[in-house]
């Protein structure tokens, strides 16, 4: 029997030697090489801590190994040196911000291989013919932070290239780009197949693994195996598994059809530019370095749901920010009718809330629970303490986060911080949210869940909401209203344009 890449012989990690629960509980598994793996499994069930764990990074930078081993090709993992290790397996987080330990991509690379003790001569060339398989030449210079989320994502993908290990761990390494590079990456993992790699990919969703996938194996609480051996042949046996389990199970959305008319806009975009960047020379003088989006029009309406689609790095995440006063923009955007500029920050706080790409970057407290408080104290300042914890407790309930509450933000999966700053949000009382990408990482339960949350304060109380999404199936199934930043232009669509070959979502 051929040796597996990956041997995980039963696994028991937690993260603090005196806890109560293991993240990963008893866990055996291999991974065939060669081979493409899809690891499924609900949120929060301990799949990035596996991927952690099979790295190295756990139990040797926290946490507590009560048992268990794991092999890289039959080698011990204990006993392999970085650079070793490195030569063998990769791995990419959910969050790429996270590894990077450089500012530029051109620095980034020449950091991985000097982890690999490559000669100084030979590393600019390697580092150059990664940059050009990925398509990211011309991002070699410009600083890492930056780039858009999934231009990230394809940077820390470049990294795991250059490093040419046997095998590539990808964390949800597709949910923060758009259609056409999520088909491209993938792609680009089947030509690594057929070089002989291994590639394990932890996903929440199948649509661009399942024609590729050689097996797809479901995990549980604890990552422990549901089922494996499912292929896109015998899916159909498997989809009570994937209900029970609150997972994604691939089919075609139903349209949905707007019959109510447009009410008045509460954000609007009036011949709205939008630069890449601005910078000053030392007279003081700016000058604007490329453009996103070039003299826009749009309606974002009043209490209904709209979303904005595009592709990686198209300026949508920068658009939302020219409307929070946190990036430059020419031409004028309306807020309730008030000229933008006009509207104080702390007002406009009080009128708008946002969740960002990275949930992290907006936690304030040391306890999940205590970042729901913090919002009830400001919005509902009648409640008493009691009254307020209850209402935090059975909000994280109905997130699934309640066993978490005492929790710190960042011990969360990046799934359930993205939950998290949600709720935090919604217990707010702004009349506008800006999400981007609200359901990154989720598995089918949690997505229903925000988005079905969403949608009652749509309804019940007129809130606005306005989302960034790469899911063309969330955006055609929840939004009143589609936009689509495309080519410097925020263009007005319909749902079934997002669907077909030609949608490069």
């Amino acid at each position: 029997m051929e040796t597996p890449a990956l041997r995980l012989k039963d696994l028991c990690f937690r993260y603090s030697e005196q806890g109560k629960r293991n993240i990963l509980d008893h866990v055996s598994l291999d991974i065939p090489a060669g081979k493409i793996t899809v690891l499924m499994g609900s949120g929060g069930c301990g799949k990035s801590t596996l991927a952690a764990v099979a790295a190295g990074l756990y139990p040797e930078n926290g946490g507590f190994l009560a048992s268990g081993s794991v092999e890289l090709f039959g080698q011990e993992l204990s006993g392999l040196s970085i650079p070793e290790r490195a030569r063998l397996l990769s791995l990419m987080f959910q969050n790429p911000e996270l590894q990077f330990c450089m500012d530029t991509l051109r620095k980034e690379l020449r950091f991985c291989l000097e982890n690999l003790d490559l000669p100084p001569e030979e590393m600019d060339g390697r580092a150059l013919a990664a940059a050009r398989a990925l398509g990211l030449e011309e991002k070699l210079d410009q600083s890492l932070y930056c780039l858009s989320g999934g231009e990230k994502q394809r940077a820390m993908l470049c990294c795991l290239y250059v490093l040419e290990s046997r095998c590539l761990i990808l964390d949800e390494a597709l949910a923060n780009i758009d259609g056409a590079s999520a088909r491209e990456l993938v792609s680009e993992m089947v030509r690594l197949r057929r070089e002989g790699k291994t590639v394990i990919a932890i996903d929440h969703r199948l649509d661009y693994w399942l024609d590729w996938a050689d097996e797809i194996v479901v995990l549980g609480q604890g990552a422990k195996v549901l089922a494996r051996g499912i292929t896109k042949n015998n899916l159909a046996d498997f989809r009570a598994l994937f209900a029970q389990e609150g997972l994604y199970y691939p089919k075609t959305p139903a349209f949905k059809v707007a019959a109510l008319p447009e009410p008045e806009p509460a954000v609007e975009l009036k011949g709205v530019s939008v630069p890449r960047s601005v910078e000053k020379d030392r007279w003081g003088r700016k000058t604007v370095k490329g453009w996103l989006l070039r003299e826009a029009d749009a309606a974002f309406p009043r209490g209904r749901m709209t979303a904005v689609v595009g592709k990686s790095g198209s300026g949508k995440t920068s658009t939302f920010l020219s409307v929070l006063k946190q990036h430059p923009y020419e031409g004028d955007i309306l807020i309730q009718g008030r000229d933008l500029r006009s509207i104080r920050e702390k007002e406009l706080f009080g009128l708008i809330g946002m969740v960002f790409q990275n949930p992290g970057n907006q936690f304030v407290s040391q306890k999940a629970e205590d970042e729901l408080l913090r919002s009830l104290r400001i919005w509902e300042k009648g409640l008493s303490e009691e009254a307020a914890r209850e209402k935090a407790l059975a909000l994280l309930d109905s997130f699934g986060l309640k066993h978490y509450h005492r929790f710190s933000p960042y011990m969360l999966s990046q799934g359930q911080q993205r939950r998290l700053a949600v709720l935090a949000v919604l217990a707010g009382k702004q009349e506008i949210l800006f999400l981007d990408e609200p359901t990154y990482g989720q598995d089918r339960r949690s997505t229903d869940a925000i988005m079905e949350r969403l949608r009652v304060k749509v309804e019940t109380e007129g809130l606005t909401v306005v989302f960034i999404t790469h899911d063309w199936e969330l955006a055609a199934a929840w939004a009143d209203k589609l936009y689509r930043l495309e080519g410097q232009k925020l263009l007005e669509t319909r749902p079934e344009t997002l669907f077909g070959e030609e949608a490069e979502l």
